[in-house]
């Protein structure tokens, strides 16, 4: 049978199920205190921010095998891949990037009637983006609005402007009236065909929907280029804060340039009087990513084949130019409902359908592990009929943004009834971030959960275990497990 046919299988079964509350269900709730304590050993500096093919990258993922081994999960992983594989483990290529400490950013203003200069503090007011190469530079500074480079769509920010050995400030986003998406990678090509040598990137004062929906606010935060070069530019995301000063410094208000930019449609690229000064040594080494799989086999003679899977991300960013990003949130609170439902499943009755637990590594690197997991699947795409990915659980304002694609909204509706969260749980659409992308890119039904509201320590090294919120975190485990049942034991 095709996965498109076994899809079309499976939701037909879903929309007509309407399973009651069982006795488990009520009686089975997920442990508050075991998930805060998976939280906080997972945070904790000994798992060294869990990066990628880095040390504490493997070591986070011998603890979750562990617990998968402890709670009696049936190894899922794949023998044949990489190197230094357990049964538990499917692994692939990965570049482990290590910014060395110390890191330096300054703005000077020589042509100033009283010449100043701005030294923003690392972590608070800038962050060097974390595949950027070494660096030692001393150069001019040019506004490139957002960074857009589109004569066909008359939007085209670099016209007029000599960027060449010159380091680029652009805003993050685009402006409202442009109609396609734009992709910070394709900001950083633009910039290094235009001949620049670097960049600054900021988030404007005046925020987007999508971001104020997030709550997105204007601190730098860590991230990778994904840039897909091995030639990437070096770059640093400064504070909205200090990228005000910036433009105060040259007698500009930013909002007004934004809104230029947004409202009036009036391209304000210009050269800014001001040197800026970017310095720090980044090494680059070839690793190896971890995924770490087990499963609860199906008991119907049938349905067993099927497979769905409860994802979370393992992987953070470490520890860069001496800042340690332990990623409580983001994600061992995830990580932490994984390894719970896992032991409450696991002890519960056997479900219809195979249950697979995907720890995925490579994440934070433009989604590496699942991607690697689509491509290289232990259990064949054309039986996997639901995916669930748990990302960022463990803050918010007590609801859940949950985004549905390829199956009917009401299957998370249903859930979230049998596990008492209607009010709770809010449904969208395909949310485009995350680990369930590559699955629903595949044709596979997926289920993305995050907590709503702001998450303030998002990205940043404040990001740790006693900045969460137990009730948020039990929210979406209750949800996630009446999800998991929901799709396990349909018709």
């Amino acid at each position: 049978m095709t996965l498109a046919a076994v899809s079309l299988a499976f939701i037909s079964g879903l929309v007509a199920l309407t399973l009651p509350v069982d006795a488990a269900d009520r009686g089975t709730l997920p442990d508050l205190p075991r998930m805060m304590r998976g939280i906080r050993i997972l945070s904790h500096p000994d798992f060294a921010g869990r990066q990628s093919g880095s040390e504490g990258g493997r070591r986070s993922a011998e603890y979750v095998a562990d617990h998968f081994e402890h709670v009696g999960l049936t190894p899922a992983g794949h023998r044949r891949m990489g190197t230094e594989r357990t049964a538990w483990e499917q692994t692939g290529p990965v570049t482990v990037t290590q910014i060395e400490a110390p890191a330096t950013l300054a703005f000077s203003f020589p042509e100033e009637p009283a010449p100043g200069a701005i030294v923003p503090q690392l972590g608070s007011q800038f962050l060097p983006v974390l595949d950027s190469p070494s660096i030692n530079l001393t150069a001019p500074l040019v506004f490139v609005g957002y960074g857009i480079a589109d004569p066909a769509r008359g939007w085209d920010e670099y016209e007029g402007v000599a960027v060449r050995d010159r380091v680029v400030l652009f805003l993050r986003g685009k402006p409202p009236h442009y109609p396609l998406h734009v992709r910070h990678a394709e900001k950083e090509r633009i910039a290094r065909e235009k001949g620049a040598v670097g960049f600054i990137t900021f988030t404007g004062p005046l925020l987007s929907r999508y971001a104020a929906r997030r709550g997105m606010g204007h601190q730098p935060l860590a991230f990778y280029t994904n840039a897909g070069d091995d030639r990437p530019l070096p770059g640093v995301w400064i504070s909205g804060e200090t990228g005000a000063a910036i433009f105060h410094a040259q007698a500009l208000s930013v909002t007004d340039v934004q809104t230029t930019l947004n409202n009036d449609r009036v391209v304000g690229s210009k050269a800014l009087k001001s040197l800026v000064h970017m310095q720090w040594t980044s090494q680059r080494q070839a690793g190896w990513l971890v995924n770490v799989l087990g499963a609860i086999p199906g008991r119907d003679p049938v349905l067993k084949n099927d497979v769905v899977i409860l994802g979370a991300h393992r992987d953070h960013f470490g520890n860069q130019a001496g800042l340690l990003f332990p990623g409580a949130d983001d994600n061992a609170s995830g990580t932490a409902v994984l390894l719970e439902l896992a032991r409450i499943l696991k002890n519960g009755p056997s479900p219809k359908r195979t249950i697979l637990f995907a720890s995925f590594s490579g994440e934070e690197q433009n989604l590496l592990g699942s991607t690697w997991y689509v491509r290289h699947p232990t259990r064949p795409l054309a039986n996997t009929v639901a995916m669930i990915n748990v990302d960022h659980v463990g803050l918010g304002n007590g609801t859940l943004t949950v985004g549905v694609a390829n199956m009917p909204k009401d299957v998370a509706a249903l859930a979230a009834k049998q596990a008492g969260l209607s009010e709770a749980v809010k449904l969208y659409g395909f949310f485009p971030g995350g680990d369930h992308v590559p699955f629903a890119e595949a044709g596979i039904p997926t289920v993305a959960v995050v907590t709503a509201g702001a998450h303030p320590h998002f990205h940043q090294s404040s990001d740790s275990h006693d900045t969460i919120q137990p009730d948020r975190l039990r929210t979406a485990a209750r949800f996630v497990l009446a999800l998991t049942r929901r799709l396990a034991n349909a018709p």
